[in-house]
């Protein structure tokens, strides 16, 4: 006769325990993964693309092929980036945004027989491993990887605006318009043509480039003419909106977008804006004409040459040394820095980089050719540039994105550059209506 199997009571215990748990870790888990899916769905739904808002029943849009471009004179597509104005010049298939600045960043020359993927001008925008001083905007930019996509642009030569063709491209983080673009925008009636010069990519089939003047017109330069510069940059498709609504004085900002580049400065009365940095310094250039009396200050460049000399009585850089130094309430906070005072001509190809080559120790200095202008509402300044080494003649910026020449014994407008220690700026924002301040 068998014997009855008698149940362990600890078996037991410990199936149902271990029943209990893993109900529990299902549930809960469960739970969690669920709690976790509606939160980030909840997050994921308040996120809006710049792209998907804009496209939304949006009546400034033309489609011309797969992409959509702003049309005609729009109001309604500006964005800031950087603390840059940018405008969007059209949406891709793919949800990306190209942007072009609202004004020239810079002026320069072309170059004569050259085209634009081997120009100064590409190096000046992009950075270039193997080329000193290359990517002065780039390097500007707020963390472009982070916020950008290479931007492409067709830069076939042009004869016939009629017949335009795309077959060359070049393939970069920051370009310039082409002839294309300009013409899909609305040409003379597009948001584009605002009162600046400014080069296209392309060239006409004779060796000349294609400019827009300040009437919106396209026309043409050997290379050699000192136009603005309007930077396209792509902006990815997975950047999302914080606030704006795309019109000029509340455009659409990118989430997470800060960077002391480009911001506002008040010192005093005065208000400045950053046009370089790096670890600890911050160069400002003034954001108006010097003034004194509520007058806009003339001076004469020097009795002698291009060179930014301080110690020479008379000169413009003696002057904002000493009497325009002294009469700064802040004072103390302007440090010495080194400042670009080069040359720039046809024999040096016109490249910015001699612009660059050479610097001058002091306080209170001028902008250079090369350097990234930030208002462009200003009219013939001082340039601390010469027409050659240690030249009678030094450059004059134009509102209308061009340089002239001017001898350096006549009077012109002035616009100072000083350099401040970051850690300075203890409150404000860095926007124009909050802007950064030392108390």
């Amino acid at each position: 006769m068998k014997k009855k199997r008698r149940i362990n009571g600890q078996k037991i215990f410990s199936f149902i325990s271990l029943i209990f748990i893993l109900t529990c870790c299902i549930w809960f888990g469960g739970r969690a993964i669920y709690f976790y899916m509606e939160s980030h769905k909840s997050t994921k739904s308040k996120e809006v693309t710049l792209a998907k808002k804009l496209m939304t029943g949006n009546k400034s849009l033309k489609k011309v092929g797969d992409d959509y471009y702003y049309y005609q004179n729009v109001n309604n597509n500006y964005v800031s980036y950087s603390n840059l104005l940018f405008r969007i010049l059209k949406i891709t298939k793919d949800n990306k945004l190209i942007l072009i600045t609202d004004a020239p960043i810079t002026s320069l020359a072309f170059g004569t027989d050259i085209e634009f993927d081997n120009s100064p001008i590409l190096n000046w925008l992009n950075k270039n491993s193997t080329i000193e001083d290359s990517g002065i905007l780039e390097n500007s930019l707020n963390q472009p990887t982070k916020y950008l996509d290479r931007t492409e642009t067709c830069i076939d030569n042009i004869r016939d605006i009629k017949n335009i063709t795309c077959k060359k491209k070049t393939d970069n983080i920051v370009s310039i318009l082409s002839v294309e673009d300009y013409i899909n925008s609305g040409s003379t009636k597009s948001f584009i043509n605002n009162g600046y010069y400014t080069y296209l990519a392309n060239e006409n089939g004779d060796g000349e480039k294609w400019i827009i003047n300040d009437a919106g017109k396209l026309t043409s330069d050997d290379g050699s003419g000192i136009y603005g510069i309007k930077a396209v940059i792509t902006l990815k498709s997975t950047s999302t909106l914080s606030k704006g609504n795309g019109t000029k004085d509340n455009p659409y900002r990118i989430d997470g977008d800060k960077t002391y580049f480009g911001s506002y400065v008040q010192l005093d009365k005065d208000v400045w804006r950053v046009y370089e940095e790096d670890d600890k310094l911050i160069k400002l250039s003034l954001d108006n004409y010097l003034r004194a009396d509520d007058m806009d200050v003339k001076h004469i460049y020097s009795n002698s040459n291009s060179f930014h000399n301080d110690t020479t009585v008379g000169s413009l850089a003696y002057y904002l040394n000493t009497t325009y130094l002294k009469s700064l309430s802040y004072s103390n906070l302007v440090v010495t820095n080194n400042y670009d005072n080069g040359y720039y001509n046809e024999d040096e190809d016109y490249d910015y980089k001699t612009s660059l080559n050479k610097k001058a120790d002091t306080k209170v200095a001028n902008l250079s050719i090369g350097n990234i202008v930030l208002n462009n509402s200003l009219d013939n300044y001082f340039m601390s540039t010469g027409l050659y080494d240690k030249s009678d003649y030094v450059y004059l910026s134009k509102k209308n994105g061009t340089m002239d020449t001017i001898k350096v014994t006549k009077e012109a407008n002035i616009v100072p550059c000083i350099s401040i220690e970051k850690n300075k700026l203890v409150k404000g924002s860095g926007t124009k209506d909050d802007p950064y301040r030392t108390e």
